[in-house]
């Protein structure tokens, strides 16, 4: 199934997602990538919030997906955006920088790694990353509830169960990689509703025949006897590697990973 394709799905991403993809920025800096780039791509850019911190990083910045509402999204925000798939990003040329944000989980592993190779100029970096609801910070009770039961009413979508590891591959030495948690606010419990709904296990329910209306309606009255506070947190991991053109040992490789 094709995910955050519905015209309402691609509206509540851009409106109620949270807008920190500018850390990535640190990321790079902290790996001691600090130099400005060329060209650069941004995979499953989605409604262009992974792709605006790349303009500042890089002369030329393109985002692709294969969603065209997404796109349509992020084309109201002046970005370079094209509906296309990962497998034919070799068709925009070559670049030095390439992202993929909460997506390569979607992807084949051996599928994509030779299509980012042959879309990638010789050193070009990659960053893979992704950001997960991490829950309350202050009640425990909501985040039982979130796993027991939100998360059994309406179950995420199974991933391919692959991993950006490039470590094994030909010409891919690992920069660094990272995790931890960004605190992130919503004002109400309606705002935490309509964050949920920006989820690929909500769009799921969506397709199989519910509306979003009645979803949210059934979250809120569930999210009636929590006490919250305003404060929550959003889980973060990233891999950043280099890929060389040239013929590689992988035992030579050192791993900064």
């Amino acid at each position: 199934m094709s995910y955050f394709s519905l015209t309402e799905a691609a509206e509540r991403y851009d409106a109620y997602r949270p807008k920190v993809h500018s850390i990535v920025s640190k990321w790079l800096q902290d790996a001691g990538v600090t130099h400005k780039f060329k060209n650069s791509l941004d995979v499953a850019c989605g409604t262009g919030d992974s792709t605006l911190p790349l303009i500042e990083l890089s002369d030329n910045v393109i985002g692709i997906d294969l969603s065209k509402s997404m796109i349509e999204r992020a084309e109201v925000k002046g970005l370079s955006v094209k509906q296309l798939g990962y497998e034919k990003a070799y068709e925009l040329g070559k670049f030095d920088l390439i992202t993929t944000c909460m997506a390569f989980h979607w992807f084949g592993f051996d599928e994509a790694l030779k299509a980012y190779k042959q879309a990638s100029s010789d050193n070009a970096i990659w960053l893979i990353y992704n950001f997960s609801f991490g829950g309350s910070e202050n009640s425990d009770e909501f985040n039982d509830w979130f796993v027991s039961t939100y998360l059994k009413k309406f179950p995420s979508p199974a991933r391919n169960g692959e991993v950006a590891d490039f470590e094994k591959a030909e010409g891919m030495k690992c920069l660094a990689s990272g995790k931890g948690v960004l605190p992130i606010k919503f004002v109400d419990k309606h705002e935490l509703t309509k964050y949920l709904t920006t989820q690929s296990n909500v769009e799921n329910a969506v397709k199989a025949g519910l509306t979003y209306s009645e979803i949210e309606k059934e979250i809120e009255a569930m999210l009636q006897d929590f006490e919250l506070s305003t404060e929550f947190r959003y889980n973060y991991s990233y891999d950043l590697y280099q890929f060389t053109t040239q013929a590689v040992d992988a035992k030579k490789i050192t791993r900064n990973c």
